[in-house]
Formats: C-alpha cells, structure tokens, sequence
C-alpha cells in the first residue's frame, strides 16, 4: 500500500541540447524549478534601418530573452550516501549546463588533426541545438548568451561544491532566425501557434464575461 509522498509531482524544466556527437552530456534536467522567469519581449527592427512609413508594420517575431537562476544542492543526497553526489557534489550537474556553451572533445581533436595535417582552414563546428523545455507552454529554441555560476559550499576534502547558484541568460530563435529547412523554425512556428491559441480563448472568454455582466 503505497502512502502519500506529502508534496505534488512537479514537472521538471530542461535545457535539451540536440548534438548527435554527444548526446548524453547536452541534457540538462533542473534540480529545482526557478522561483522566477524573466522574458523581455522587443519589436523586431527592419533590416536596413528602415523608414518613416515602417511605423505600422511587423518586421517578424520580437526578439525575446529570457533570464532565470537555477540552484543545485546536493545537501540531502548526501546524507542518504548518494554516489555521485559523495564524489562530486554538485560538479556534475553544473557540468551539464557549461557542456552547453562547449564544443566536443571529439570535434575538437578532429580539427587539431586537421590541421596539423595541412588543412588551410578549419570551419568552426555548428553548435547543438538548443531548446529550452519549460511546461507545455514554452518550449522553444534558444541560444545560451551567458552562465553565471556563484559557487556557495564545498566539500572540505575534495573542495568540490557542494552548493551551487546558476545565471541563465537566453535568447529565444524565431523562424526568422532560423532558415526553413531547420527543425527549429518549426518547433518556434508550434510555439507561436499556442500563443495565438492562449490569446484567442482569453479574448473569448473576457467578451463572454464582459456580455454576462451587461
């Protein structure tokens, strides 16, 4: 007979980065949801600075960004002896997250060898798709601007922390970042489609309270 856990299942937000080379270390589950998500949503300018009769007009999808922090502890996984945690506190999964913002080791000696060998130019490696999972209502593609990791508690052997507190700054792609042949300019386009949905049914819902109360 199972008993009540004391506290509702809550759903996890992610950053799941698509990189075929690597994928096990571009998953990046959130130990704990942040308490805040900040999004700045801005008009798209015209390319070209535009003119005067480009008031009224919509360039595309605004621009977004989006801020959040997320805290890892491994406080309680260490007092049940977690292996992991027991070795590297909260190291791992702060890995996870700066893995983000790396190449991989793999592409990395690829392009040494290239051009120890003789090769002219090396084209930098595209960067794993990134997109930010956080509830059925947003699930976006992002581009990782910055991280900023405020170490706060260290194991007194290893030094490993053992708290940890994680700036996110994220820019949303929109199909007009994105070239059609791009998974992620549809992934943004279903976004967009839920946001209109969203919209429409508040817009329903206000008129019908709003003829109720006439």
């Amino acid at each position: 007979m199972s008993s009540f856990p004391g506290a509702p299942r809550t759903l996890p937000g992610a950053i799941v980065a698509v990189d075929p080379v690597s994928p096990l270390s571009r998953i990046a589950i959130f130990q704990y949801n942040p308490d805040e998500v900040t999004r700045t949503l801005r008009p798209r300018a015209p390319t070209g600075g535009g003119n005067a009769s480009d008031h009224d007009r919509v360039f595309g999808a605004p621009t977004q960004t989006i801020a959040m922090k997320v805290e890892l502890d491994a406080t309680d996984r260490l007092e049940t002896g977690n292996p992991l945690s027991t070795t590297t506190g909260v190291a791992a999964g702060l890995a996870v997250l700066e893995m983000l913002l790396y190449p991989s080791a793999a592409r990395v000696i690829a392009n040494t060898a290239l051009m120890a060998a003789g090769a002219i130019e090396v084209i930098p490696p595209a960067a794993p798709l990134a997109v930010l999972a956080w509830g059925p209502g947003l699930v976006v593609p992002v581009k990782l601007e910055s991280i900023t990791v405020t170490e706060q508690a260290f194991d007194a052997v290893t030094l490993m922390p053992i708290r940890a507190a994680v700036d996110l700054s994220l820019t949303v792609l929109t199909y007009d970042d994105l070239g059609p042949t791009d998974p992620a300019h549809y992934l943004f386009l279903a976004h967009q489609v839920i946001k209109e949905s969203l919209a429409t049914v508040a817009t329903v819902g206000a008129a019908v309270s709003f003829a109720l109360e006439i």
